[in-house]
């Protein structure tokens, strides 16, 4: 009897010896359980910032301000909307610019709190720790929410900047077959959490924008106040007159710099979107430029004819905007800017087929 008890125990003890060893060696091989590495990140300003011969502006997007660029590869960068039932109370939950059609694309989060009370200080104890924080590291994780299926969190770092109110905060690498994504998470003092994810191929294009990112974060700031960004990037849209650059005679000129507007807006609304009249105004910079795709004969920009494909998308995405915000006259007039859109796209294919 005593030896069948000492049996049983024996093999509880190699049991309960089995799962200890296995999660110790899934831990170990967890780069969220590791010793948290830091890079720190180069103040590198552009030499030419909101020039007429800069590719460079100052935009806000959130809490960050900073020096964006204007163009990647020699063509402007585009920007989409994704909808996220509102209206927004204080920030929409995501905008992406489209660098390179397919091979690389940034993704701007909302910030979010994600842990009320946690500061900066915190969250970075919390990513040195070992064993303990894995429920608030997690937190992390919901926030980005990106399919991980077949992918491997690579490295886990956090970075720093020399200057006091620069960019802090957790970077993520995620490796895929064919490409990876860089999620920095900037963590402000009181710990708001605000993410920007590259999503690049591997290859000498996506080595360029993880290049050109690097520098964006090594000249933004990051300040938990609003008031001063929103006033920022009002003062760009009160100096637009539609009117003048519809008069611009170069197509290319004037397709960039309908594009430049459409940023400011999607700037605008990354720190104020509880007000419709931006989405407004950015419905109608987006149908000006549907018609010039539309109409253009010529190619101009490589990524020109993929551009066209975004705009439909954002005005039906903007048109529902409108009615979270139970504004049926601007609703109304965004839906017949779409239908338009749609109107010209069928005169401009019934012309190629004759």
């Amino acid at each position: 009897m005593k030896s069948k008890k000492l049996t049983l125990l024996s093999i509880l003890v190699m049991g309960i010896f089995l799962i200890i060893t296995l999660w110790l060696y899934r831990v170990s091989k967890n780069p969220l359980s590791g010793t948290l590495e830091k890079e720190w990140l180069d103040q590198r300003f552009p030499e030419k910032i909101d020039t007429p011969d800069s590719i460079w502006q100052v935009l806000p997007y959130g809490y960050t301000l900073g020096p964006w660029p204007m163009e990647f590869k020699n063509a402007p960068i585009v920007t989409k909307l994704t909808y996220s039932k509102g209206p927004p109370k204080k920030f929409l939950q995501s905008i992406t610019q489209l660098w390179l059609p397919v091979e690389v694309e940034l993704s701007l989060l909302g910030p979010k709190t994600l842990i009320e009370g946690f500061t900066q200080n915190q969250w970075k104890a919390c990513f040195e720790s070992h064993w303990t924080c894995n429920s608030k590291r997690e937190k992390i994780l919901e926030y980005i929410a990106h399919k991980k299926d077949d992918a491997k969190l690579a490295k886990v770092t956090w970075f720093d900047h020399l200057e006091q109110n620069g960019p802090r905060g957790i970077h993520l690498l995620w490796d895929y077959p064919k490409f990876q994504i860089d999620d920095f998470i900037v963590l402000t003092e009181n710990g708001i959490a605000q993410g920007f994810e590259l999503k690049s191929v591997k290859s000498d294009v996506g080595n360029e924008a993880r290049s050109l990112l690097y520098q964006i974060f090594g000249s933004l700031k990051v300040k938990e106040d609003l008031v001063s960004s929103r006033e920022w990037i009002q003062t760009k849209i009160k100096s637009v007159n539609l009117a003048e650059v519809q008069k611009i005679q170069d197509p290319k000129t004037r397709l960039s710099k309908l594009i430049e507007i459409q940023n400011w807006l999607f700037s605008l609304l990354s720190v104020n979107p509880t007000e419709v009249t931006p989405f407004f105004h950015l419905a109608g910079v987006t149908h000006l430029l549907a018609l010039d795709l539309i109409k253009l004969q010529t190619v101009y920009f490589e990524n020109q004819e993929s551009w066209i494909l975004s705009t439909k998308p954002n005005l039906d995405t903007l048109f529902r905007y409108s009615q979270d915000f139970e504004k049926p006259e601007i609703s109304k007039q965004i839906e017949t800017l779409i239908q338009d859109v749609l109107l010209q796209q069928q005169k401009a294919t019934s012309i190629l087929k004759k």
